[in-house]
């Protein structure tokens, strides 16, 4: 199998966009801006003139409704995500990989806002796309800079990152002012003074240039994501594409060659489809104009991600391929790299598909008869208020009939009853309001959206308890549903995304702020350590229900402590009441346990221990005699020790004697060696005692520092007056 050239490269590229917008203008586009158009109440194109033109609001109502509820789960808590260790001795680091990942998603970028863009457009457009990437493109800023003396303004030139664009140098009047009178009293004192140059100031404008070097996360419109129209998946499919309009200075800017950008054909507006212009079309002027200056007019980028070999080893590599331009596209980039850098979450996903079904479907046929039920019941309202009226032609002046007010006169030639006669028409009220009730709960049916989770229904004090809470718990599901799609398929590629980036990429030790305190995070230390779960929240009427079960789970451990004596074990420890606390305020949405209870591990270590209680007057006898009889045995082992020490010490002597006369007597060498280990056995003796002698003397310090304790003395540290232990020789 022979590698795919440059050139075929560029063909296949060429086919797959076609075919992806292609795609795209069919069906799925129809579809995506006829849900936009529903959702902002446009009209529904059966208007007639005269009559009522009143827009039912079911998908703006639907979505609005499910969305606060979505958000709620993902956001009540400080932690999105939690990274599990793979290996006990990971645990420590688990909760920092844990609180740097959520700190990334909110705090480096908009994560609240990020998530609200992203549910909305999959509940109303099908499917929500966010690109996650590496970010380290330049940011240029032009800083100005005012009266900087000479040291200041050589900081700045020797900055790498900074180009004075401007500069403005003047005399320092006041210093030089300054140096004079110095100058002018040392002269007076009869010293040198040396010429010093004239003291400057600096006015200058720079361009600093910054390096980033973070995780980013983008949501990408709908009509700007293209994707092969087989996949089911956007790991599984083999083109995947993110079109979008840059100005020929951001592409410069962004390091593409000049020369090829000026070249580029400006853009036709091709990428400017039905649904990008639904969501504009309530702009008086057009937003989407190519502007005259060179620098500033659009060309179209697509950046592609292609599975083909390139390097004919027989397998079809992940290659990112940014192209730019219509029709004929013009190739910017071209290299391998490892993944796609784009999450995709549905509200209902279809098997075998990569698009799925959005909220906005099940409702948008309810909202069109609704509006048609509405429109013709007004209709019928307008012209039962204003009934028809048959005239005897000639005999009523048509100018009074048609100006219908309050007192106003009606010329006849004969009386009204016999040239005026009421057309009575028949009301369809009773008919239209059962239709609309029957419409809502088809809408309520397919969404579990109810009256009751929108706090619309004035009736539901009539309805018997079991039933509302059976409708609001069948609700629950069909929202917590949404919620675990969401988690496990977006939210967790998302994560997993900032996660792996992280560890690749931000190789230099990071200090943030993360549970009120500044810590030191290096990523690099994370890789191939931990597996990324999904923690998702309960809802609002969920976390009531867990409220209610952890109060009366604490008020059973409460009662459980007070039988033991308002002591820990064996049922319950201050640990398990504290663990019920932490779960209340947690449900409750509020933050920072600690500042409503103390965990008791920390606590223990903030309590000094209780003081012994007093000793009894028997005690204090008996203590005294014990303290007495051991300075006896301790002093009984001091004059053994002495004698023992006294004795060992003749002993040496004498050998040592014997030994030089032998060495005289016979004038020869001996073997010292024996003699030696004798006097090395004596030594042996000696510290086999003394060790018994200080085993006796530790076993008395204890002794006594207990009776000190008792009598409520700080132990010395020492052994009793006339008790140090003696000395090895």
């Amino acid at each position: 199998m022979a590698k795919v050239t440059e050139l075929e490269l560029k063909g296949i590229i060429h086919s797959e966009i076609n075919n992806a917008i292609g795609f795209m203008g069919s069906n799925l586009s129809a579809q995506r801006r006829k849900s936009l158009e529903y959702y902002m109440g446009d009209k529904l194109g059966t208007e007639i003139d005269g009559r009522s033109q009143v827009v039912s609001t079911d998908v703006a109502d639907t979505i609005e409704t499910i969305l606060p509820n979505l958000l709620r789960i993902f956001t009540s808590s400080d932690q999105v995500v939690r990274c599990e260790p793979v290996k006990s001795e990971d645990v420590p680091l688990a909760d920092q990989a844990t609180n740097y990942i959520n700190y990334i998603f909110n705090k480096d970028n908009a994560g609240f806002s990020i998530l609200y863009t992203w549910f909305k457009d999959a509940l109303l457009e099908k499917n929500g796309i966010v690109k996650v990437f590496w970010d380290e493109s330049q940011k240029v800023e032009q800083e100005t800079y005012q009266n900087l003396n000479e040291q200041e303004y050589q900081i700045l030139l020797n900055d790498e990152s900074v180009e004075i664009i401007e500069k403005e140098s003047f005399v320092d009047e006041k210093m030089k002012e300054a140096m004079a009178a110095l100058a002018a009293e040392a002269e007076a004192q009869g010293q040198l003074v040396e010429d010093e140059p004239e003291p400057m100031l600096y006015n200058c404008v720079v361009k600093r240039t910054s390096m980033g070097g973070k995780v980013k996360i983008e949501n990408v419109p709908p009509e700007e994501f293209l994707i092969q129209k087989t996949a089911k998946s956007i790991e599984d499919a083999s083109f995947v594409a993110h079109r979008v309009l840059k100005t020929r200075s951001d592409l410069i800017e962004m390091g593409y060659d000049r020369e090829v950008v000026e070249n580029l054909p400006t853009s036709n507006n091709a990428i400017l489809n039905s649904e990008r212009i639904t969501r504009y079309k309530d702009i008086d002027q057009a937003p989407f104009t190519n502007a005259p200056d060179n620098a500033t007019q659009e060309i179209e980028i697509y950046e592609c991600y292609v599975r083909a070999d390139m390097d004919d080893d027989g397998v079809a590599e992940l290659r990112k391929v940014c192209v730019a331009g219509s029709g004929s596209y013009e190739v910017l980039e071209n290299y391998p790299c490892d993944h796609i850098p784009f999450c995709s979450l549905t509200p209902i996903p279809m098997p075998h598909r990569f698009y799925g079904r959005s909220v906005s479907e099940l409702v948008e046929d309810v909202q069109l008869v609704k509006s048609t039920v509405m429109r013709q019941l007004l209709d019928n309202m307008y012209l039962t208020n204003n009934n028809r009226v048959a005239i005897m032609d000639g005999m009523v002046n048509l100018d009074d009939l048609l100006t219908s007010r309050p007192g106003g006169v009606v010329r006849t030639k004969q009386p009204p009853s016999q040239v005026m006669l009421p057309m009575q028409s028949q009301t369809i009220s009773q008919q239209a309001f059962p239709l609309l009730e029957y419409l809502d709960t088809v809408r309520e049916t397919r969404t579990g959206v109810t009256r009751y989770n929108q706090g619309l229904d004035a009736d539901s004090l009539n309805k018997t308890a079991t039933g509302v809470n059976a409708i609001m718990t069948q609700s629950q599901m069909r929202m917590e549903l949404i919620a675990r799609v969401f988690a496990e398929t977006g939210i967790k590629d998302l994560f997993r995304r900032i996660f792996e980036l992280t560890c690749k990429y931000q190789d230099k030790e990071r200090i943030v702020e993360l549970n009120n305190q500044f810590i030191p995070v290096k990523p690099t230390e994370w890789r191939n350590k931990y597996n990324i779960s999904i923690v998702v929240g309960l809802g609002s009427g969920s976390k009531e229900q867990q409220i209610l079960m952890l109060n009366n789970i604490l008020e059973r451990q409460l009662q459980a402590f007070q039988l033991q004596g308002n002591r820990e074990y064996p049922m319950v420890s201050l640990k398990n009441i504290y663990n019920s606390l932490a779960k209340i305020i947690e449900n409750a949405g509020l933050k920072n346990v600690e500042n409503y209870f103390v965990n008791p591990d920390m606590g223990k270590e903030m309590v000094t221990p209780p003081p012994p209680p007093p000793l009894t007057p028997i005690e204090k006898i008996e203590f005294k005699r014990i303290a007495s009889e051991e300075q006896r045995k301790i002093a009984e082992l001091e004059l053994e020790l002495k004698k023992i020490k006294s004795d060992n010490a003749e002993i040496l002597y004498d050998n040592e004697i014997k030994l030089k006369e032998l060495e005289l007597k016979y004038n020869a060498q001996i073997d010292s060696q024996q003699i030696k280990a004798d006097a090395d056995l004596n030594k042996m003796l000696i510290a086999e005692s003394t060790k018994d002698f200080r085993q006796a003397a530790k076993e008395s310090q204890a002794v006594q520092d207990q009776v000190s304790k008792l009598y409520g003395q700080g132990s010395t540290g020492k052994t009793p007056t006339g008790t140090e232990p003696v000395e090895q020789s």
